[in-house]
């Protein structure tokens, strides 16, 4: 009974957390303002699609939430889904300080390229909640823990979830002083308040460019389809981004979180081309799709996720945001492979704890897709 109600009370939470998220946040701003800024929040890029935020839909979703969980289902874990812990320490080691990319889990990826480490939506904690006793809890540990980390050059969050801002992670890390951390409009209170040397708070399409090994390292804010808050109360008040980033002639592209969009994703593929020489490796978001009519409007699907890739012109991609917490009703493996069925030969398909070295993953260039 104790463990029940544990349980419920989580579903609880997360209940009051997302029957607030349908809350508008005022008014547009008026002539000159972009169409995203309201006055007190943001809304999404015009034609994205919506979400069904009725509260019949909603209670559905978290009854059926509640009955899994007093029942103690239990996902099936995928085979051969993590590396473990000592040999995912020596595999990044052995990688040095070469271009290479790491997954920790979900969201977060520790990614080098020409001399500057990356950490992307660092979550290395227990749970993705407001609070330390209840919420959704890892099904697999961290692929790295905190002190396994090299020292962080840059660190980004997509936006404010907490499966995406974890500000126990944000307190652990090390060395905040040297980190220079890019975030979302609003969100910079959370990182200055802990010490970070630098906080460039960010809108969509802005460029921050730092130094590298050989040259620059450069790193665009573009739009997603999602929303925010960390309280019924903040509703939106913290704008969502996705983000790309290049340096020594490699490129990166990350989700956040994202549905699907009938032109904005070629939009940004056309400037990560013209800005960062195009795409690289996608890491994106595949899991917490279903229900489909409460999660559209929000999270893509694989299939809508390998859509997003292509049309920005990503030459491989990594599936993410799935195989680590359990945060909506698709089977734990579903995404991983229905991914893979859609993606192809441009799947990359990581571990929780794999390491690669950019220089080994092939490429497949955009004249051989399709």
């Amino acid at each position: 009974m104790k463990m029940s109600a544990i349980w419920v009370v989580t579903t609880l939470i997360g209940a009051a957390m997302v029957l607030s998220s349908c809350t508008g946040s005022g008014a547009p701003r008026g002539e000159g303002a972009p169409y995203h800024h309201l006055t007190n929040g943001f809304r999404n890029p015009p034609d994205s699609p919506k979400r069904d935020t009725s509260l019949a839909t909603r209670l559905s979703f978290f009854g059926s939430i509640i009955s899994r969980n007093i029942s103690g289902t239990k996902p099936t874990l995928p085979d051969n889904h993590i590396v473990p812990p000592e040999q995912a320490r020596a595999q990044f080691a052995a990688l040095g300080d070469g271009d290479s990319i790491s997954w920790i889990g979900h969201a977060s990826f520790l990614v080098r390229l020409d001399g500057v480490t990356v950490l992307t939506d660092p979550v290395l904690t227990k749970r993705a909640s407001p609070v330390s006793f209840a919420g959704p809890e890892r099904v697999f540990a961290p692929g790295l823990s905190v002190e396994d980390l090299p020292p962080i050059d840059v660190l980004v969050v997509s936006h404010a979830h907490y499966d995406h801002l974890d500000t126990n992670t944000l307190d652990l890390l090390p060395n905040r002083q040297a980190i220079t951390a890019i975030v979302p409009l609003g969100m910079g209170k959370y990182f200055t308040a802990r010490g970070y040397g630098t906080v460039h708070e960010v809108d969509w399409y802005d460029d921050i460019t730092l130094p590298s090994r050989s040259g620059s390292f450069r790193l665009t804010a573009y739009p997603a389809v999602h929303w925010s808050n960390r309280s019924p109360f903040d509703v939106n008040r913290i704008l969502w981004m996705s983000y790309g980033f290049s340096a020594g002639g490699r490129s990166i592209y990350h989700t956040g979180d994202t549905e699907v969009h009938p032109y904005l994703f070629a939009e940004i593929g056309a400037h990560m081309q013209k800005t960062h020489g195009g795409c690289d490796i996608g890491l994106m978001s595949a899991g917490a799709y279903n229900p489909r009519p409460m999660m559209m409007g929000a999270h893509a699907d694989p299939e809508g996720a390998v859509k997003i890739g292509r049309d920005i012109g990503c030459q491989r991609m990594v599936p993410m945001h799935w195989g680590t917490f359990v945060l909506a009703l698709e089977p734990f493996e579903e995404p991983r492979q229905r991914f893979i069925a859609a993606a192809g030969n441009q799947a990359l398909v990581m571990k929780i704890g794999e390491s690669l070295s950019l220089s080994d993953v092939p490429l497949q260039r955009q004249e051989t897709l399709n």
